[in-house]
């Protein structure tokens, strides 16, 4: 019981570190990928910016000169930074293939060339079929985990942070109310995703290996299978290990599902504090609409990449 408590956090504190060795023998691939999607992410970011501009000088009247060259320049603006995003996004998908592939190729490789030395004991008291099935688990969870950090995580933290500084640039009080509820809520993803989901999914990935390693072993012997005559034995093997599994993957999905609940309930709290926040400061003072317009899309942003940003925490905590 007390190896099992110790090995709770372990999936953070070597697979990260072990991800990051592998991503320094090839620091060019790893900085063009991250430089190219965290480009992309602040061209996003500042959309909300040029499309209040829009809003305001359109509500200005196409009679203006100056509302018309300010509409004229916002709408260059945002186009100008769509076609940003879409080029260095284009640029980051496209680098983060091969520079996975070399991930996984070498992953695979140092895991053969070290099952293949561990010693003839462990070769003939170990099933071939669940050795196999964790190493090619192993090698698409780095996959994910790549797609995880790089695709997901680090632009909804520069999204958050920005929508932040934003914010609080024109209402320090609503950058503040984004501020705490990511402080609040992250920490409790964080909580979450490591005491709660990542200890249920390292046993249905387990149980899971089980079932890869049952299937491989029965059929790689079915000669001997078949010269005993134990076929309905051999079923009645795998319906009982399917059994163990399918019982571990529902309450894993079942922890994701609570978990997923408490997080929508707290962005909704938040949310409703951000808006509820800009009725206040709209009945207290005159708003542009275009103001309104930039409060409205990065408190729905900061949300929702507050959701992304806490997916990303569990799936990172819960790969092994």
């Amino acid at each position: 019981m007390t190896a099992q408590l110790n090995q709770r956090p372990a999936a953070i504190r070597v697979v990260l570190p072990f991800l990051f060795r592998h991503w320094r023998n090839q620091p060019a691939g790893a900085a063009l990928v991250a430089g190219s999607l965290l480009g992309a992410t602040v061209a996003d970011l500042f959309m909300p910016v040029f499309s209040g501009h829009l809003v305001d000088a359109m509500a200005s009247g196409a009679s203006d000169p100056a509302a018309r060259r300010a509409a004229f320049i916002a709408f260059a603006g945002i186009v100008a930074l769509g076609l940003i995003s879409v080029i260095l996004r284009l640029i980051g998908l496209r680098a983060i293939v091969p520079f996975t592939l070399r991930t996984m190729s070498d992953v695979s490789r140092d895991a053969f060339m070290r099952v293949q030395r561990f010693s003839t004991d462990w070769h003939a008291n170990s099933f071939a079929g669940s050795t196999v099935r964790k190493i090619t688990r192993g090698m698409w969870a780095l996959d994910l985990l790549n797609d995880t950090i790089l695709l997901a995580l680090l632009p909804s933290l520069i999204v958050l942070l920005g929508s932040m500084i934003l914010l609080g640039l024109h209402w320090p009080s609503l950058g503040l109310v984004i501020g705490a509820g990511a402080v609040i809520y992250l920490p409790m993803m964080v909580v979450f995703s490591t005491s709660y989901i990542a200890p249920a999914a390292r046993v249905s990935n387990a149980w899971d290996t089980r079932v890869g390693g049952t299937l491989a072993d029965a059929l790689t012997c079915n000669a001997v299978v078949k010269s005993f005559g134990s076929e309905d034995r051999e079923d009645a093997r795998l319906a009982r290990v399917i059994g163990r599994w399918r019982r571990r993957v529902r309450r894993t999905w079942m922890r994701y599902n609570t978990t997923a609940l408490a997080q929508l309930a707290v962005l909704l709290c938040l949310r409703a504090s951000v808006i509820g926040g800009a009725l206040l400061l709209w009945l207290a003072g005159p708003c542009l609409a275009g103001r309104r317009h930039l409060c409205a899309g990065p408190a729905t942003t900061s949300s929702t990449l507050i959701c992304a940003t806490s997916a990303s925490i569990s799936t990172t905590c819960s790969v092994r």
